[in-house]
């Protein structure tokens, strides 16, 4: 079990432009989801290879493996909705390696993201 991780999101797509207003009702209603389901959601702009300047990343904590079932599941609900929506899942595991990994909507694998989010090595 997974407790105390911080994973960083960010959403993409194929179809939408990033400053797109459609997109970002996109966005918002996963981050509305994550809220509801996880409780505790924040922004953070870090450095990022290949981008000029930060990159916003949407901060999730999950504290329990309660969390981390609700965060998957919307995760999950919300890929699901548009085939060209991604998402990117970074964070640090317990050797103070980062750890990523990127999904679409059409290579969802509910129990592989989990056990991807679970494991801590």
């Amino acid at each position: 079990m997974t407790t105390g991780r911080e994973l960083a999101l960010r959403p993409g797509s194929t179809r939408f432009d990033p400053e797109d207003q459609a997109w970002h009702d996109q966005v918002a209603t996963l981050y509305a989801a994550l809220r509801e389901e996880v409780e505790t959601v924040g922004r953070s702009d870090a450095p990022a290879a290949g981008y000029k300047g930060a990159v916003e990343a949407t901060l999730l904590a999950v504290g329990s493996s309660g969390a981390l079932t609700a965060a998957v599941a919307c995760f999950k609900a919300w890929l699901a909705r548009d085939r060209t929506r991604t998402l990117t899942v970074t964070w640090t595991d317990s050797t103070g390696a980062e750890q990523r990994f990127h999904v679409t909507g059409d290579n969802i694998d509910l129990q592989t993201l989990t056990k991807a989010l679970e494991r801590d090595s």
